[in-house]
């Protein structure tokens, strides 16, 4: 059997990721990153391999295979020819402490994608696992990453120092055969952590969403700073571990452990520099060098609407950082190397004599927790906090905001924005040009210095100056469409004139539209010649409104992107929610109420909505297909007794208490998980069939605008369905 190489290093930025050959896009590590490679495929032959990989019953053992210069590990997915078979699965036994690492980095590719609907990466500890979930979205090679807070506990696990065996499974997505790759599987821990309560202990907790929005609104900053990081709860506090590292960051933790209380103060005072945000123990906040901490709420609306940052402290501060907070933990400096660095002032912009902010050389306090809002200034105070805490990270979090700075609008590097400007502002005397050469400048500076082994000359309010140069630069050169959509949207279906699609689309191309969007289906009702869904009224007296509205317009120079409402029941026939509701295929509310909507985790709905929407691809030359309602109608759905057999089925995990544990317990984040995951299936699939049967067709979507915030409340992830293509 391989032995695990328990490599641990110093890592500065982007050496992890030259060290596997992955892209440098899959990653970046911070300074002081440490890694554990538990998987590098360097066995001697293809007997050793099936000897550290076991089979389950029914899977086929791993073969070694070569793939341009690498070596990899073959898994079969029999999909097709054992079609009652769920999953492809393998183990490996091992000895692993693994309670320091944060994240873990999984290197895979599946051929055809379809045929995996998802992978589990399992890590076994005496009676129970730990076990985590991800979707492999493209062909090729692609890294999956796990963060140690995205897994959930399986039974009875001895913990994570006691781990003694790795189980990778590829769940059955398409009916197809296929094959799966492995080349690598890493271990990582970040210099940076970010700790936030346990959904297993305080997920019934009224706080605990408050809570976890504030942890990943910090998790977001800190992916903006190009910073990587470990994502910890306090389910089982690590003393020697949390003390080990470099900075934690609480973003909001209203009910502290007396246990991790106490690790936390040994990782103060053993030089670990701590971020405390809103409420915290007292022995912390001494330690921190802050005292007299009370509550404080406001006595008129707008008192504590900004903090006004001293930059004669902390020079790379941000002037001011709005918040509107209704209350806050009022505190002083205690100790003579504790120093108030911002300030709350009122709406009208007057001084409240309140603390906002109080730095040590031990780790820092804000007195309430980061608001959604003013993230620019969020995001540069925290740079700056965090370079008070860990001088180290200065130059990192330098170059991920230049990198940051460049990537502007739909351009990713300096390179492409100098493209552009050439092709669109060739007037090198334009402004915009001035700036995009104090960018190159900085760029060639900072190549050379890290070269020499110096810092980047640059502070972070001129970064922040030379972002909003690279903005105006782009948007000047921001060329008119020679031709835009000028879209007129039809609900009915039936255009301006019902029964007369010629009249409706020579008006819009006299008015100067170019494209038309008709809403020719929903969830249980078509206005065209459909062989799966009921036929409507408006067909039934007008005729085929897909094939006359088509004709007309592309005689007129209109293109036709036909609209559909998805999973939305509302205006079918009784008849057909009665079948759907008799079959189990209509969602519940939490509260158990039944809903005329689609269930999207039942698979013959989404099999339902796929192959509508590929109907009208087939049958009618049309430019484009729209979504609408792809989605769930709210938080409170979809709870159906098939949404429990199918969520425990797919994820693996038993529902004690149903839907408590979904809605706001221990498995909330999972189950929005997958209700996302129901929702992007569909999304997809018809995206991937359409191009297959009408290259060039276009595809768009009506999507809630309150991202990120909707792939929890909707289940609706549309920025992963823009990255994904």
């Amino acid at each position: 059997m391989q032995s695990v190489s328990h490599q641990r290093k110093t890592m500065s930025a982007l050496t992890l990721v030259a060290l596997l050959g992955w892209p440098v896009a899959a990653i970046a590590q911070t300074a002081g990153t440490q890694e554990i490679v538990l998987e590098r495929v360097s066995y001697a032959n293809e007997t050793e391999a099936q000897q550290a990989w076991r089979p389950s019953d029914r899977t086929a053992p791993v073969r070694l295979v070569h793939e341009n210069g690498r070596v990899a590990l073959e898994v079969a997915l029999p999909f097709a020819s054992q079609p009652d078979w769920p999953r492809s699965v393998h183990d490996r036994q091992v000895s692993l402490d693994l309670s320091g690492p944060g994240e873990f980095l999984l290197e895979v590719s599946v051929e055809p994608v379809e045929a995996v609907g998802y992978l589990s990466l399992y890590f076994r500890s005496g009676e129970g696992w730990y076990a985590a979930s991800g979707s492999v979205t493209r062909p090729g090679r692609q890294v999956l990453r796990f963060r140690k807070s995205d897994f959930r506990i399986e039974e009875h696990p001895r913990g994570w120092e006691h781990i003694d065996g790795i189980r990778i499974s590829f769940w059955r997505g398409r009916n197809v055969d296929g094959r799966a790759r492995i080349y690598r599987l890493v271990a990582v821990r970040h210099a940076i952590a970010i700790l936030g309560p346990a959904a297993a202990i305080y997920g019934r907790d009224p706080e605990y969403r408050v809570a976890r929005e504030t942890f990943q609104r910090f998790a977001r900053l800190l992916d903006d700073l190009g910073l990587a990081y470990d994502e910890w709860d306090d389910a089982s506090p690590n003393a020697q571990v949390w003390a080990e590292q470099k900075v934690i960051l609480v973003p909001y933790h209203p009910r502290l452990s007396p246990e991790a209380t106490k690790a936390l103060a040994l990782a103060i005072r053993q030089g670990t520099r701590v971020f405390l945000n809103y409420q915290a123990p007292a022995e912390l906040l001494g330690l921190l060098g802050v005292g007299k901490a009370r509550w404080v709420g406001q006595q008129f609306p707008g008192q504590f609407a900004e903090v006004r940052f001293d930059r004669q402290i902390l020079p790379d501060l941000p002037e001011t950082m709005r918040q509107s907070s209704w209350n806050i933990i009022e505190a002083e400096p205690a100790t003579a190397d504790a120093h108030v660095i911002g300030w709350w002032y009122t709406a009208s912009g007057e001084a409240t004599g309140k603390p906002a902010m109080i730095l040590s050389p031990r780790g820092a306090f804000f007195s309430h927790i980061l608001l959604e809002g003013d993230t620019e200034n969020q995001r540069s105070m925290l740079a700056a906090v965090l370079i008070a805490m860990a001088p180290e990270l200065r130059s990192q979090i330098i170059r991920g905001l230049l990198a940051r700075a460049v990537r502007v609008g739909h351009l990713t590097t300096l390179d492409e924005l100098g493209e552009w400007l050439k092709t669109y502002l060739p007037d090198h005397a334009h402004p915009a040009w001035q700036s995009f050469a104090e960018a190159e400048q900085i760029f060639q500076a900072v190549r050379e210095g890290e070269s020499e082994g110096k810092a980047p000359p640059i502070n972070l309010r001129e970064l922040q100056q030379l972002r909003r140069k690279l903005v105006e630069a782009y948007l000047s050169a921001q060329p008119s469409p020679h031709v835009e959509g000028r879209a007129y949207w039809n609900h009915s279906g039936l255009g301006a004139y019902p029964g007369d699609w010629e009249r409706t689309a020579k008006e819009l191309s006299e008015a100067g539209f170019n494209m038309v969007l008709p809403n020719m289906l929903w969830a249980g009702l078509a206005h065209y010649a459909s062989d799966i869904l009921p036929r409507s009224e408006a067909f039934q007296k007008y005729g085929d409104q897909i094939e006359q509205c088509v004709a007309a317009c592309h005689r007129h120079g209109l293109e036709v992107h036909v609209w559909k409402v998805n999973f939305n029941l509302t205006n079918a026939p009784r008849s057909f929610i009665d079948q759907m509701r008799a079959a189990g295929r209509t969602q519940m509310t939490r509260r158990g109420e039944p809903s005329n909507w689609l269930c999207p985790s039942h698979p013959d709905n989404q099999r339902l909505e796929v192959d509508t929407m590929l109907e009208v691809v087939r049958k009618y030359p049309v430019d484009g297909i729209h979504f609408d309602y792809i989605r769930y109608p709210g938080p409170d759905n979809c709870f159906c007794p098939g949404c429990r057999q199918r969520f425990e089925k797919e994820m693996g995990v038993k529902v004690s208490q149903w839907p408590e544990d979904c809605v706001s317990g221990p498995l909330r984040s999972q189950y929005l998980e997958w209700r996302r995951r129901n929702i992007t299936r569909v999304v997809e699939a018809v995206s991937r069939e359409a191009r297959q049967i009408r290259p060039g067709i276009e595809i768009s979507a009506a999507v809630f605008p309150d991202y990120p915030s909707c792939r929890d409340s909707v289940g609706q992830d549309w920025v992963s369905w823009v990255q994904a293509g």
